[in-house]
């Protein structure tokens, strides 16, 4: 830990802490031990981390100790608070600015559930959130990014933008996210952040769609039919729909804005769309129940509402002569 209480309830960093002075975890008061070396970052250490009946601190590597450093000297001018005990939610952000900013160095991989439920706390103070991926492990292309749904739950989704640290080079990035791209890619352009008013810049969801390539469809289309099993949902509304899987229509396949957030491929749900209304039978909160989402703050309902409509009107728009 970066931060530790002396016997006068003193908040001190442990770079400008006295060897010769005694201090105390802010979580649990227990003793802690100061740590100064050569090469190594000054830290706080529990005697035994058993000692802290929260558990809350746990090993950091050196990249998260420097970009907690770093984020703490950005956030200089406002009112900064380093590894602040949240007692409420029993979370301790790496920074937060004026009680109501968080920011979260994210550079090891955890449950998607977990980065939910801890930004679903900081909501419940009415505190916002960022996260930080670790630029090193960004799946960089050309002109676009994949990422894992770890990395799709760091998003912030009203602004589309995700931010990262590179710890080699010492620094942080925003990417503004863009198109999405037929391959289920999305197109990015990136920023160097030299401030904390940096993480707040303006962003919005682009509005752009894409259609799925034929050989795309095709590979789909492949991996159903190798589960070899009648009920596959795709195959089984294809066949209901009368409709030969080899040659799927423009109106499956189309990939809209917020299929960043869906997990359910664009041919499945656009089948099963076609289906149910084909047969008369679609209900929005029973259809929503269908669909997988990554992390968002909006309600499945919601999404889907939204996602049915881009879909609508990228299909008038893109394949409609």
């Amino acid at each position: 830990m970066l931060i530790a209480v002396t016997e006068d309830g003193i908040y001190t960093q442990a770079d400008q802490a006295d060897t010769k002075r005694f201090y105390r975890c802010p979580v649990c008061l227990k003793p802690v031990v100061l740590k100064k070396g050569r090469y190594k970052i000054a830290h706080f250490s529990h005697q035994r981390i058993i000692d802290c009946h929260k558990s809350t601190y746990k090993t950091e590597s050196p990249a998260h100790l420097k970009g907690k450093h770093m984020l703490y000297d950005l956030a200089r001018p406002y009112k900064v608070d380093m590894e602040y005990y949240l007692s409420d939610i029993e979370q301790i952000p790496d920074i937060l600015i004026n009680r109501r900013l968080a920011l979260e160095l994210q550079l090891s991989v955890i449950p998607v559930d977990a980065i939910e439920r801890r930004s679903a706390g900081y909501r419940k103070l009415g505190i916002k959130v960022i996260w930080i991926a670790d630029e090193h492990a960004l799946n960089k292309q050309t002109a676009t990014l994949r990422l894992t749904a770890f990395q799709k739950a760091l998003v912030q989704s009203a602004r589309m933008q995700l931010y990262s640290f590179d710890s080699d080079l010492e620094k942080f990035y925003c990417y503004q996210l863009t198109d999405i791209q037929s391959d289920l890619s999305i197109g990015y352009v990136r920023t160097e952040i030299h401030a904390i008013r940096d993480f707040l810049q303006a962003g919005r969801m682009s509005s752009s769609a894409a259609v799925m390539t034929a050989g795309q469809k095709s590979a789909y289309i492949r991996q159903c039919l190798q589960k070899k099993d009648v009920r596959e949902p795709t195959l089984s509304a294809l066949y209901q729909l009368r409709i030969h899987h080899g040659g799927l229509p423009s109106a499956v396949g189309i990939v809209v804005p917020l299929q960043f957030f869906v997990r359910t491929h664009p041919v499945a749900w656009q089948c099963q769309l076609l289906l149910e209304l084909k047969s008369g039978i679609f209900e929005m909160a029973r259809f929503a129940e269908k669909l997988e989402f990554y992390g968002m703050t909006q309600t499945n309902n919601e999404l889907t509402a939204e996602l049915i409509k881009q879909y609508r009107e990228a299909y008038k728009r893109l394949c409609v002569q």
